[in-house]
């Protein structure tokens, strides 16, 4: 996890709370996209559906939209056109947190659902399609929540998937079944400057404010090279967040380095994984 991410997403919530007392705000969002052709303005899809709040008084929000249909057009190299479909079925959305002043409020939730989802990474060739990545699910969800009980405060973040197929070129690489849940940060799929990330997971804790996001699903483009285009931006859907901003320490400092470490071991399984395939293709 690095320091750098975590403060950039730490701005999603965090602007104008550092003289509350104490304070909770909550954020969901459907789907945002920010994919573009390196060296071009990006074509920013969402954020779809978003609800959000902050206390006090306490809140309970809700959005929702019917469906959506967005066609990133990444332009045409060599004769080779690229397009990047993101489609999505209904999306609802929900912020809350209790409390009618700074003194009693004491927690706060967000979650984000989205229903037969499709996001397909295509080239054409003279009017030939070719899939270069495709991600479909009957339902993706996650969950950020925060509370504070016994002078501690707590934060939780959590994902869920049904029907899930990821398939690279062609090649179905990664299936979950109905009500499916995975370790925060897993990644289903990493090379060549593209990775699709589950149950990802941003964790900041600084002073007296803490802070989580969940997205559902991430799908990262670092300088991606495809078909003579170099790709970069995310894709991010089903995504929660809660902040706490008060004087209640967090837990324990072991439960954080069992996170952590968490991380770190998954991180180095990719890394074990690539270097396998690597050595099978050599």
């Amino acid at each position: 996890m690095k320091p750098a991410l975590v403060l950039a997403a730490a701005g999603l919530l965090s602007a104008g709370s550092a003289h509350a007392t104490t304070e909770i705000a909550t954020t969901a969002r459907g789907l945002f996209s920010n994919v573009r052709v390196v060296g071009t303005s990006a074509t920013l899809v969402g954020p779809l559906a978003q609800a959000s709040g902050r206390t006090s008084p306490g809140y309970a929000l809700n959005a929702a939209l019917a469906s959506s249909s967005n066609n990133v057009a990444l332009g045409n190299t060599g004769g080779v056109s690229a397009a990047l479909g993101l489609v999505t079925g209904a999306i609802a959305t929900a912020a809350s947190a209790n409390g009618t002043t700074p003194a009693n409020t004491t927690s706060g939730s967000a979650s984000a659902s989205v229903n037969d989802l499709a996001i397909n990474l295509t080239t054409s060739l003279l009017g030939v399609p070719a899939s270069v990545l495709s991600l479909t699910a009957g339902q993706v969800q996650s969950l950020s929540s925060i509370s504070t009980a016994g002078g501690i405060a707590t934060i939780n973040g959590s994902s869920q998937f049904s029907n899930l197929n990821l398939l690279v070129g062609g090649q179905s690489l990664f299936t979950l079944g109905s009500n499916q849940q995975v370790a925060p940060n897993f990644i289903a799929y990493s090379t060549d400057g593209l990775q699709v990330m589950l149950n990802q997971q941003f964790v900041s804790i600084f002073q007296n404010t803490r802070l989580i996001i969940t997205n559902a699903i991430g799908i990262s483009f670092t300088n991606y090279l495809l078909d003579g285009r170099r790709i970069s931006g995310t894709v991010t859907v089903g995504q929660s967040a809660a902040e706490y901003v008060g004087n209640a320490p967090v837990p324990e400092a072991a439960t954080w380095a069992q996170m952590i470490a968490g991380f770190g071991l998954m991180g180095a399984a990719a890394r074990r994984r690539r270097a396998a395939r690597a050595r099978a293709a050599a």
